[in-house]
C-alpha cells in the first residue's frame, strides 16, 4: 500500500480497528505465532520473491513467508530515545488514503507522546507550495509526507534538510535522488508486490497459462507492479503469457467492470485476471456473473469491498497490505530519524507486512480492513517505551 502514490482506499478501512485495538494495545497470540512462522525466511523480504529454480516449486518457496500468516513485523529494534512533546508535521495530500493515514496516526502519536500537526497540502502546485512553506516556517521536529509529487516540494525539502529536519514519506516515488531514506510504500514495495503475485501465480494457478494483467497507468506505482510481475513470471513460468490491459483511472468505480468484461470476452482463453490495484475489482463480480464469465482472480492491496468479495468467494485471492502497521511505522521512522537512530528490519527497506488471503483466511470483519498483527499497538508501545 503499498498503498502507494494516490491509492484510493475508503475511510472505513481499519478506523474501527485502530480505535478498538491500537489505542488499548490488545494482544494476539495468533499474530505472535505468525511472526515466528515467518521468521528468518521473511527477514529479507525483497530476496524472498526471487525464484532461482524457475518453476512452481521455487515459486512456492518464495511465497511461503506470505501464505497462512503475515510476513515479518517491519520494526525490530527498540527506540532508544523519544522526543516527548515534539511536533511532527503531517502533509495531507487531500485524498481518502491520506485522510486515513491521519486517522491512523492519532492513537500512534498518543502512545509515543508526540504532537501531530496537519497541513492540507492537496496535490495542486500552488496549495502544495503554500503548505510546505508553512511547514518550513514552523520548524517541526519531523515531517511525514503522503502521496504528494516530490517535484512540487523539492525546494522546501532542501530547506528542511539544511535545518536537519527529517522527512518521512509514503506513497511517493522518485525520492532517493533527493536524499529521502527508506521511502515507505514506494518502489521497493511495488516491485515486491509484483514479484510475489507472479510467484503466487506459478504456485497456485499452474493451469492458467494465458493471463490478463489490468493496470492503471495514471497511478505511477501500478506499472512498477506490472513490470515486476512480468519479469518474475518469465522466470517461474516460461509457458505463461501475460497481456497488460490499461484501464483509465477515470473508469475506476464506474466503467472499469464493463471494460474488463469486454476484454475477457475478446480473449476467451484467459485463465487468470490479475489486478495491479485491487480497487479495479469493485463491481466486477456482478459484471462477470451477468456476462456468464467464470475466471480466477488475483488482486493487489484490497480494500473492504474486495475483502468482502474474497470472503464471499467472489474473488479468488488477494495480496493484502497492512495499512495500520504502515501508518505507525511512519511515526516510528520519524522518531528514529529525529534522534539519529539507524533503521533496521523491513522498515529500513520501505516495506510493511503483507499476506496472501483466500476465503479460508477471512476470519475477520472485512469492513475494518486487514492487519497481520491485531496487537500492533502493543508491539509499537513496547518498542517505544524503551526510549522513555
Amino acid at each position: 500500500m503499498h498503498p502507494v502514490a494516490k491509492r484510493s482506499v475508503p475511510l472505513l478501512v481499519v478506523l474501527a480497528l485502530v480505535l478498538g485495538l491500537a489505542a488499548c494495545g490488545s494482544s494476539s497470540s495468533s499474530a505472535t505465532t505468525a511472526a515466528a512462522a515467518a521468521g528468518a525466511s521473511s527477514s529479507s523480504s525483497s530476496s524472498a520473491s526471487s525464484s532461482s529454480g524457475g518453476n512452481a516449486a521455487a515459486a512456492s518457496a518464495a511465497i511461503a513467508p506470505y501464505v497462512g500468516h503475515p510476513s515479518a513485523f517491519p520494526v525490530t529494534d527498540p527506540l532508544t530515545k523519544v522526543k516527548k512533546g515534539a511536533t511532527v508535521a503531517f502533509m495531507d495530500c487531500g485524498t481518502s488514503i491520506c485522510a486515513l493515514f491521519w486517522q491512523l496516526l492519532q492513537p500512534a502519536a498518543k502512545v509515543m507522546g508526540v504532537h501531530l500537526t496537519r497541513y492540507n497540502a492537496g496535490s495542486a502546485a500552488n496549495t502544495v507550495s503554500q503548505a510546505w512553506d508553512s511547514v518550513v516556517a514552523s520548524k517541526p521536529a519531523a515531517v511525514i509526507a503522503t502521496a504528494i509529487n516530490i517535484d512540487l516540494w523539492k525546494n522546501q525539502l532542501k530547506e528542511l534538510q539544511a535545518a536537519k529536519i527529517p522527512v518521512v514519506t509514503t506513497g511517493i516515488l522518485g525520492t532517493a535522488q533527493y536524499g529521502i531514506k527508506a521511502a515507505q510504500a514506494a518502489e521497493t514495495a511495488s516491485e515486491l508486490e509484483g514479484k510475489l503475485m507472479a510467484d503466487y501465480t506459478a504456485a497456485k494457478f499452474s493451469s492458467a497459462k494465458s493471463i490478463a494483467l489490468y493496470d492503471v497507468p495514471e497511478l505511477s506505482f501500478t506499472p512498477l507492479v506490472a513490470n515486476a510481475y512480468k519479469a518474475e513470471l518469465s522466470k517461474v513460468c516460461s509457458a505463461c503469457s501475460v497481456r497488460v490491459v490499461p484501464i483509465p483511472i477515470a473508469a475506476m468505480g464506474s466503467t472499469a467492470p464493463n471494460q474488463i468484461v469486454s476484454d475477457l470476452q475478446s480473449h476467451s482463453g484467459t485463465g487468470l485476471a490479475v489486478f495491479s490495484i485491487d480497487e479495479l475489482e469493485s463491481g466486477l463480480p456482478a459484471a462477470l456473473q451477468s456476462a456468464g464469465i467464470t475466471i480466477k482472480t488475483l488482486g493487489n492491496s484490497p480494500g473492504p469491498t474486495e475483502l468482502q468479495y474474497v470472503k464471499e468467494g467472489k474473488e479468488t485471492a488477494v495480496l493484502a497490505v497492512d495499512l495500520p502497521v504502515l501508518a505507525w511505522t511512519l511515526l516510528d521512522q520519524a522518531a528514529r530519524q529525529m534522534v539519529g537512530q539507524p533503521l533496521t528490519g523491513d522498515e529500513a527497506k520501505g516495506l510493511t507486512d503483507v499476506q496472501f488471503l483466500t476465503q479460508p483466511d477471512m476470519k475477520f470483519d472485512p469492513s475494518k480492513g486487514w492487519t497481520g498483527y491485531p496487537d500492533f499497538g502493543q508491539r509499537f508501545g513496547k518498542l517505544w517505551s524503551a526510549g522513555g
